[in-house]
């Protein structure tokens, strides 16, 4: 693939005479028109980037929280097709947008998106600034009516219960359907004894059901994430609903009207018999809960555990306790970030560490989009975009991110350096002057050999503190420039670390220095299934229902 342009800077004006003409920005008012360009001229996040025919706009599986419109060119969408390999799967003109599912879901690209036309411009707008897109009623309304359509045809092609249900009958379905969010933990979604009036998909996050016994005690039952449902059993039954369910943190929900989902079993008896063992299931590990196991599922969903996307678990049958774990990450990280002390289930203990949420806190309170996930749903820092403000340490509900000094973080950085092969993996930071030289080439080859490359926005400013006018520019900066400027560059006092799962090193260090295979990382799931509590069930893999 060709190399991709580096990000357009326009003046305002020049940005709308592009925009003008593109749903929803010609319903704009004169005041929110003004509000949108003076956040484009002041947040480096929104802007347009430039891209040549078959360049790689963003890769499947990616995490990019932004909504993208297209305002010239073309974008085809690729991905594997079972059979037939690597296809185009759909195509998007210019004045269409994508990304709306990361913007507003944070969940990642379902598809490949590759520049169908040379020149193809596609405006950038991140999460956090689409306040000036919703603030016009036609603009939210255009973009969450496309959120709901996609939302519920990624559930409908991605879960085992609308299997064998035809397209057309989907698409009658979508208009009646609501998306629900969530943003906290403990909000009453059903109650007990109430009439049921809808059966829910939880499109992604958790709930928790909490059954009330005549004796006026309560129990959690279980956790339902996403890609599974609940409200069945008053629509099926007796009209009541059986438990009391609630958020067990952020969550996002469809909602799918009683009369809706009657149609739907009633049309297709595969689905209602889906359901009804669903039901059967539910009441068998209900009888087997133990008031002791409901107390570590209602501890464990308030300690993040259940949220956890990777646990770190210490099987005490083969724990020596000679704490090498400990050691090896301070070694890596400057300060340990495991503390052998949490809650035991089984033979397991959980300690305290990252639980790489599926609702990441620290990610979205991050100012500059320096807190990342990988695909595989690991949660780290990309440094040279960090700024060392502490939010992200101080959103963790679970107290599970410090912030160290910068020398003794720079110390560990060097040491994590001399295990990576590939220099490019681990890009430290800050940029040291007398470092300016040797290591400019390294970070970015492209410049030395006097190409452009693509790059974050705002990247050259955070470390070198170029201006806006500089940037302009499309000369390349010198290895001189750099080491200049380098020098007058922000540095930060202390800088976040968590737990990474030792993120571009070759092995894990807790896991890799324990002597006895005590140190394990482990599916929260499969943790609850082997000490006998109830099955949280299988988890929809997020890169099922992307932003494209």
């Amino acid at each position: 693939m060709s190399e991709v342009q580096p990000a357009l800077r326009i003046t305002a004006p020049q940005l709308w005479e592009r925009l003008e003409h593109i749903e929803p920005f010609p319903h704009f008012s004169p005041e929110q028109k003004q509000n949108f360009l003076n956040a484009y001229e002041r947040q480096e996040g929104i802007g347009l980037k430039i891209f040549n025919k078959g360049d790689l706009v963003c890769k499947k599986g990616e995490y990019e929280l932004d909504l993208c419109f297209i305002i010239t060119g073309s974008a085809d969408l690729y991905d594997e097709v079972a059979g037939q390999g690597h296809l185009k799967v759909a195509s998007l003109p210019a004045g269409a947008f994508y990304g709306e599912l990361g913007a507003l879901g944070g969940l990642p690209r379902s598809t490949d998106v590759i520049a169908g036309a040379d020149d193809t411009e596609i405006l950038y707008i991140p999460n956090y600034a689409l306040k000036f897109i919703n603030s016009n009623l036609e603009a939210r309304t255009l973009i969450m009516d496309r959120y709901r359509d996609r939302a519920v045809r990624a559930m409908a092609n991605a879960i085992d219960l609308f299997e064998g249900v035809p397209r057309t009958f989907i698409d009658s379905l979508i208009p009646h359907c609501t998306i629900e969010r969530y943003d906290l933990r403990g909000i009453m979604l059903i109650k007990q004894g109430e009439e049921g009036d809808a059966f829910y998909l939880v499109r992604d996050g958790f709930v928790q059901i909490v059954k009330e016994r005549e004796d006026g005690t309560k129990r959690v039952t279980a956790y339902i994430r996403g890609g599974e449902y609940f409200g069945e059993m008053a629509l099926l039954g007796d009209g009541k609903r059986y438990s009391n369910v609630l958020t067990a943190g952020k969550c996002e929900l469809i909602k799918i009207p009683k009369a809706d989902f009657l149609a739907l079993c009633k049309e297709f008896p595969a689905v209602e018999k889906n359901v009804r063992d669903t039901i059967q299931r539910r009441y068998r590990e209900e009888e087997q809960l133990t008031p002791v196991m409901s107390a570590l599922l209602e501890k464990s969903g308030q300690l993040g555990m259940i949220q956890a996307d990777a646990l770190l678990v210490m099987d005490l049958d083969r724990c020596v306790k000679c704490d090498n774990c400990v050691t090896a990450c301070e070694s890596l990280h400057g300060e340990s970030r495991l503390v052998r002390t949490g809650i035991q289930l089984g033979n397991y203990l959980v300690p305290a560490a990252c639980r790489h949420c599926d609702d990441p806190k620290c990610m979205t309170a991050c100012p500059t989009g320096a807190v990342k996930r990988r695909p595989e749903g690991e949660i780290y820092f990309e440094y040279d975009m960090c700024i060392g403000c502490a939010n992200c340490s101080i959103a963790c509900p679970y107290d599970n991110i410090a912030m160290i000094e910068t020398p003794k973080f720079d110390a560990a950085q060097a040491k994590k350096s001399r295990f990576i092969k590939d220099k490019q993996v681990y890009r430290p930071y800050p940029l040291a002057s007398h470092d300016a030289g040797s290591m400019w080439s390294k970070i970015f080859p492209s410049h030395a050999a006097g190409k452009r490359a693509r790059v974050e926005p705002g990247i050259f400013s955070r470390i070198l503190g170029i201006n806006r006018a500089a940037k302009q520019s499309e000369a390349p900066v010198s290895e001189a420039q750099a080491k200049e400027q380098s020098a007058k560059a922000h540095i930060p006092i202390s800088f976040p670390i968590k737990c990474d799962l030792c993120d571009g090193l070759p092995f894990m260090g807790c896991v890799h220095s324990c002597p006895t295979g005590a140190a394990i990382r482990i599916d929260p799931a499969t943790l609850f299934e082997q000490t006998g509590a109830v099955s949280v069930g299988s988890r929809l893999r997020k890169a099922h229902g992307g932003s494209d």
